[in-house]
C-alpha cells in the first residue's frame, strides 16, 4: 500500500512544486492540501496520514505549534518540515520531526526524503503485485512498472516497462486491484497509469489521445464518459 500524505503550505505554487516531485518519484498517494492550520487538522483527523509535509511558518500559526496538535491527533504521523529558513532546525528536532528540507525544494533533497521515508516508515509486509502471462509463463509485475492496460481481441493486455503482457483478469479486477496507486479508466477498454502520460492531444467531440511513455506509437483514447473526472485530476481547464 502506498503511503498517506497530506501537503501543508500557505504558497499554492510551493504545494505544487512538492506534489509533483513527490508523485514523481515516488508510490505516495497524496490524501489531501491545506493552506492553514485548520485545514490541515481537519485532513489529518480525516485521513490519519502517514506522512505530512508541513511548511514551518504558516500565515495563521506556527508550523511547530501545528506539528504538536497533529501529534495529540495522529501520534503515528511523520512531520517532514519544509522552510526557506534554516534557523529553524531546533525547534523541528524538539517536535521530533522526520525530517527537514529547505524551499526551494531541489530534486535530489527529495529523492533523499522520499528513500528515508521508504526504509523507516514503509510497514514491511507482503509486497503490491499483479501476475501476468507471457506465453507460457507466469512473471510477476510491480504496479508501478505498468504502463497502461487494455483489452484487445477480448483479451486482457498489460503494457508495462518490462514488456507486453496478458492476464486473466478483466479490467475491472485491475482496476479495483490497483486503486491505490495512480491508476485511472479512461475508456470502458482502458485504464492508464497517469505517471506515464506523456502527451495529452485534442480529439474530436472534445476528447483526447494520450501518448504513454514507452509506447508512443499507441493510441489511448479518453472517452466522453471519462473526460470530466480526467481534466479534473490532470488540471485542465
Amino acid at each position: 500500500m502506498p503511503l498517506k500524505v497530506i501537503i501543508v503550505d500557505d504558497e499554492k505554487y510551493a504545494i505544487s512544486e512538492l506534489k509533483y516531485l513527490l508523485t514523481r518519484y515516488s508510490d505516495f498517494k497524496i490524501c489531501g492540501e491545506a493552506t492553514d492550520a485548520g485545514g490541515c487538522l481537519m485532513l489529518v483527523a480525516e485521513y490519519k496520514p502517514d506522512v505530512v509535509f508541513l511548511d514551518i511558518e504558516l500565515q495563521d500559526k506556527n508550523g511547530v505549534e501545528v506539528a504538536k496538535s497533529i501529534k495529540k491527533i495522529s501520534s503515528d504521523t511523520h512531520i517532514v518540515f519544509a522552510t526557506a529558513y534554516s534557523h529553524y532546525a531546533v525547534d523541528a528536532f524538539e517536535v521530533q520531526a522526520f525530517d527537514y528540507i529547505l524551499k526551494p525544494f531541489e530534486d535530489q533533497r527529495i529523492i533523499d526524503t522520499i528513500n528515508r521515508i521508504n526504509n523507516y516508515i514503509k510497514p514491511k509486509g507482503l509486497p503490491e503485485v499483479i501476475t501476468v502471462w507471457k506465453n507460457d509463463r507466469m512473471v510477476v509485475l510491480s504496479p508501478k512498472d505498468i504502463v497502461y492496460c487494455s483489452i484487445l481481441d477480448e483479451k486482457t493486455v498489460v503494457k508495462s516497462i518490462k514488456g507486453e503482457f496478458t492476464t486473466n483478469l478483466t479490467l475491472s479486477s485491475l482496476e479495483n486491484k490497483l486503486q491505490d496507486f495512480m491508476f485511472m479508466r479512461t475508456h470502458k477498454s482502458y485504464l492508464v497509469n497517469l505517471k506515464y502520460i506523456k502527451e495529452i492531444i485534442p480529439w474530436f467531440n472534445h476528447t483526447y489521445l494520450l501518448v504513454m511513455n514507452g509506447y508512443e506509437k499507441d493510441e489511448v483514447p479518453v472517452s466522453r464518459t471519462y473526460i470530466k473526472k480526467f481534466k479534473s485530476i490532470m488540471k485542465i481547464d
